[in-house]
């Protein structure tokens, strides 16, 4: 008997060493007023609301968060303030009708070391960003996530989700890229890994639209494809002028060489283009407008390490206008934020880290304008809303 009863007593502790361990009431997050940083192998929880995000997450070394049946709200003061960052084979799960979004700012998920997140009947909403870097996975279904950015061997599995695919080539392809229609339900699978790099399989899944972002020295072809967002990326060398049109609800055949790729657009609908400028680059771009139309549209403009832009005749969104390090930007006769009223998207045009921006006859619609450090934005018969510029450190705000 007494064999019998070690036997049983075997089998209940095997069985319950296999059982993961609850959370404890420790573990059980229930506010985030500064960054918190998880970093222990364990397993913790959100499973109540938290309406004031105002820190980073940041989680490492084998551990798991839970975000159950919670919404958080990101409460940022300029783009990218926070956001929830994961390696070293950490895990956040979000599931049971959990929402994530921010008031009005951009945030992001940062997966890197073998991180992984699974997202199930929620919603990543308002300007979240999901980054893939590192052999990083996600795994969708029956979700919202607003953007998935498929960056270096990350690979992601989508089923009966809603996504914006931002797909980020540092390698050229040998097939032309071809993307269905958006805002329809498809089935939609690109494999990367030959080239060194990413894998997406979407499965009864919708996309909002497709970006493609084309590093230096990369060479591609976009063809028979409609509302795609085009990010060019420059190798820090360009010295140039560029006439760009992009008229949106028309396909297109343009080719740029200027950035150390070669892009050839065929017969495709470029909605937005998204610019990044680094290093020594010195660029002009001539736009085009007809009446009060725009044919020329950005969403997003970067420029960092003493970069110089000028810009005619174009419509700048401004999701992110960054004007950064030691840049240099002048913009002519442009529009800078949203022009639709049913859906304004709240744009941030900054100027920081010692940079200097000077605009000439512009209009700046839904736009907070932030300037620090000894940065200077110089306007010459500009509208924009004196109670959205915000100015801090030296930065000078100079209005004519």
């Amino acid at each position: 008997m007494k064999y019998i009863l070690l036997i049983l007593t075997l089998i209940f502790m095997a069985c319950n060493d296999d059982k993961p361990t609850a959370p404890t009431v420790e573990n059980v997050i229930t506010s985030i007023n500064s960054d918190i940083d998880l970093y222990d192998d364990k397993t913790y929880i959100i499973n109540s609301d938290i309406n004031d995000v105002s820190g980073s997450i940041n989680i490492g070394s084998n551990t798991t968060l839970v975000i159950d049946g919670a919404t958080l709200n990101f409460d940022l003061i300029e783009d990218l303030q926070y956001g929830i960052y994961l390696e070293d084979n950490a895990k956040i799960i979000i599931k049971n009708n959990s929402t994530l979004k921010s008031f009005n700012k951009m945030w992001e998920f940062e997966l890197r070391g073998n991180a992984s997140i699974d997202v199930a009947d929620s919603f990543l909403r308002n300007h979240s960003a999901v980054k893939l870097f590192d052999n990083c996975s996600l795994v969708g279904l029956n979700s919202l996530i607003e953007e998935l950015r498929m960056d270096n061997h990350g690979a992601a599995t989508i089923d009966n989700c809603e996504i914006y695919p931002n797909m980020q080539f540092f390698f050229s392809t040998d097939m032309p890229l071809e993307f269905p229609k958006s805002y329809e339900h498809v089935d939609f699978s690109i494999d990367n890994s030959l080239n060194g790099g990413w894998k997406l399989d979407m499965t009864n899944s919708i996309a909002q639209g497709w970006q493609v972002d084309v590093k230096p020295n990369t060479d591609i072809i976009i063809q028979n494809s409609w509302d795609v967002t085009l990010a060019l990326w420059s190798d820090g060398t360009t010295d140039t002028t560029l006439n760009l049109i992009n008229p949106s609800g028309l396909v297109t055949d343009f080719t740029i060489t200027e950035f150390g790729s070669t892009i050839k657009i065929i017969n495709t609908e470029v909605y937005f283009m998204n610019l990044y400028l680094v290093g020594n680059d010195k660029l002009t771009i001539h736009g085009q407008k007809s009446g009060n139309k725009y044919k020329t549209k950005f969403l997003e403009i970067l420029l960092v390490d003493n970069a110089e832009l000028t810009i005619y005749d174009s419509h700048v969104f401004g999701q992110l206008f960054h004007v950064n390090d030691n840049s240099k930007l002048t913009i002519h006769n442009c529009l800078v934020g949203s022009d639709d009223p049913e859906d304004p998207i709240n744009s941030e045009f900054a100027v920081k880290n010692n940079s200097s921006a000077f605009a000439f006859d512009c209009e700046m619609n839904n736009t907070d304008i932030i300037i620090n450090g000894t940065s200077k934005l110089d306007i010459t018969n500009c509208n924009y809303d004196e109670n959205r510029v915000f100015i801090s450190d030296s930065g000078q705000l100079i209005v004519h």
